[in-house]
C-alpha cells in the first residue's frame, strides 16, 4: 500500500509539472500585457515582407497545380463551372482566401456619427455603391464543408479624397476588410513570415510543433488560435459576424478596430436540397446568389474606440480588444441590393481578378500594426502577380474565337480588367473582334 501511494504522488507529481511545462508552453510567445498602445515598427520588417512575399507566391503555384492535378484525376470539385460560371482550375489564385463565394453589389450607408467617429467616410451621412466579395481564408480551393475562417472584402466606390497608395492616390475607391473572428494568430512578423514559408514547403503544422527542435520553440498558443478560427460552414455569410481583427487610425490621433454584425430581419437563404446534394461543395455560392436575386439583407457597420491604459495594443493581432471595455459603436450600414447578375462568369471573372487591399484607403483610415504594414506589400504584389500571369492567358481566349484584328491579343491585356479599378472596367467593346474584311475571308473559305 506505502508503494501504491508512493507511486501515485510520484505520478500526480509528474502529471502536475507537465500540466505546467504546458501552460508555459502555451504562455511563453504571448505578448506582455503592459504592451505600447501606439506602433513600433521593427528594424528587419522590409526583409520579412519580402519573404512573406516570395513564399505567398510559392503557395499560389503550389494551389493552382493541386487544382489541375485534382481535375485531371477526377477528384471531388471544390468548385466547378456549374456552380461558379467562369471558374477556371488553371487561374492563379490568391495566396489566402482563396476560395471566393462572388462578388455582389451593395449600398454602404453612413449615418450621422459622433464627432469622435466622423472622419474619412464617416465624416457625414452619405451613400456609397459597393462591390463585396466573400471568401474562405483557406490557402486553396476547398469544399465549404471544411472548417475554415470566412472573409468579407468591401469596396466602395465614388469616394473622394488622396488615398494612401503611391501611384493610386487620385483612386475614388475605399477598401475594408474583415472576417469572422475577432484575431489573428500570428502576433510578430517573424512569425508570420516562418508560418509562410512553412506553408510554401506544405508543412504548416510543423511551425506550431515540431518534434525535430526544441519544445521551447513550438507555438501551441498560436496552433490553438488558428484552430478558434476554423470555424463550421454557416447556414449564410450573411448571419455571421465579421472583424478587422487588425487596427486602423481614425482620424489624426486615435485607433479603431472594424466589425460587422448581421440585421435582426437576415435569414439563411439555403439552396434546395437537389442543390445542396450535388452541389454541396459551393453551399455558401449557393446561398449568396439567393441572397443577392432578392437584395435586402444587411450587416450594421460598427467602430470600436481604443482606450487607454486597457490591454488594446496596435501591434499584436493576437489580443482580442475586450467590447466591456470599449463597446462597439453603429456608424454605417452595409445593405445588399437585389443584384441577378452576381453568379455570372462575367461577374465572377471581375470578381476574381479584383484586388482588395486594406491600403486602397483614405489618409483617415490608415492601417496601422504589423500585420497590416505587411499586407501592404503583399496584397500590391499577389496582385500584379496574378495579373502577369492570368490577364494574357484569359486574353488570348477572348481573342482566338474567329478571326482577329492584329494586336488584339496585345490591346486586350493593355485593358486587362482583372485588376483595373474601378471595379466595372471591361474590355473594350471591338476588342478581339475579327475586322470586317477579316470576317469575310474567313467565310469565304
Amino acid at each position: 500500500m506505502k508503494i501504491l501511494k508512493l507511486v501515485l504522488k510520484w505520478l500526480g507529481a509528474v502529471v502536475l509539472l507537465l500540466a505546467l511545462a504546458v501552460v508555459y508552453l502555451y504562455n511563453h510567445d504571448r505578448g506582455p500585457s503592459d504592451a505600447p498602445m501606439g506602433e513600433h515598427v521593427t528594424p528587419n520588417e522590409d526583409f520579412l515582407t519580402a519573404e512573406i512575399v516570395r513564399s505567398a507566391i510559392d503557395v499560389s503555384i503550389q494551389d493552382r497545380t493541386k487544382l489541375i492535378q485534382n481535375a485531371a484525376a477526377h477528384e471531388p470539385p471544390p468548385s466547378t463551372d456549374k456552380t461558379a460560371p467562369g471558374f477556371r482550375t488553371h487561374n492563379y489564385q490568391r495566396d489566402v482566401h482563396t476560395k471566393g463565394h462572388g462578388c455582389v453589389k451593395a449600398t454602404f450607408k453612413v449615418d450621422r456619427v459622433p464627432p469622435q467617429f466622423a472622419f474619412g467616410v464617416f465624416a457625414r451621412p452619405a451613400e456609397y455603391d459597393a462591390l463585396v466579395r466573400f471568401s474562405s481564408g483557406n490557402p486553396g480551393v476547398f469544399p465549404d464543408s471544411e472548417k475554415d475562417a470566412r472573409g468579407i472584402a468591401i469596396k466602395l466606390f465614388n469616394v473622394d479624397g488622396k488615398k494612401l497608395l503611391p501611384g493610386e492616390e487620385d483612386e475614388t475607391t475605399q477598401d475594408f476588410l474583415l472576417m469572422n473572428n475577432p484575431i489573428f494568430f500570428f502576433r510578430t512578423i517573424e512569425e508570420y513570415a516562418q508560418f509562410n514559408q512553412m506553408l510554401a514547403y506544405d508543412d504548416a503544422l510543423h511551425y506550431f510543433i515540431n518534434p525535430r527542435i526544441s519544445p521551447l520553440k513550438w507555438h501551441l498558443r498560436e496552433l490553438k488560435l488558428l484552430f478558434d478560427t476554423k470555424k463550421p460552414r454557416p447556414d449564410s455569410l450573411m448571419t455571421e459576424r465579421y472583424w478587422s481583427a487588425a487596427a486602423y487610425a481614425l482620424g489624426p490621433s486615435q485607433y479603431v478596430h472594424y466589425s460587422m454584425a448581421p440585421c435582426a430581419k437576415n435569414k439563411a437563404m439555403p439552396p434546395d436540397a437537389k442543390a445542396q446534394r450535388e452541389f454541396g461543395y459551393d453551399y455558401l455560392r449557393l446561398e449568396l446568389a439567393n441572397q443577392a436575386k432578392s437584395g435586402g439583407a444587411c450587416l450594421e457597420f460598427m467602430i470600436q474606440p481604443q482606450v487607454a491604459g486597457k490591454e488594446m495594443p496596435v501591434e499584436d493581432n493576437t489580443v482580442e480588444w475586450s467590447e466591456s471595455d470599449s463597446p462597439f459603436v453603429k456608424v454605417a450600414m452595409l445593405e445588399l441590393k437585389a443584384d441577378p447578375d452576381m453568379n455570372t462568369a462575367e461577374r465572377n471573372t471581375q470578381c476574381e481578378g479584383l484586388s482588395y487591399n486594406p491600403w486602397h484607403s483614405l489618409v483617415e483610415h490608415r492601417p496601422v500594426g504589423v500585420m497590416n504594414r505587411a499586407r501592404k506589400a503583399l496584397y500590391q504584389e499577389m496582385g500584379r502577380f496574378r495579373r502577369a500571369k492570368n490577364c494574357p492567358e484569359f486574353c488570348q481566349e477572348k481573342c482566338k474565337a474567329g478571326g482577329c484584328s492584329a494586336g488584339c491579343a496585345d490591346a486586350c491585356v493593355a485593358a486587362c480588367p482583372l485588376l483595373n479599378e474601378p471595379a466595372g472596367t471591361e474590355l473594350p467593346a471591338a476588342a478581339c473582334k475579327a475586322e470586317p474584311a477579316l470576317k469575310a475571308k474567313l467565310q469565304a473559305k
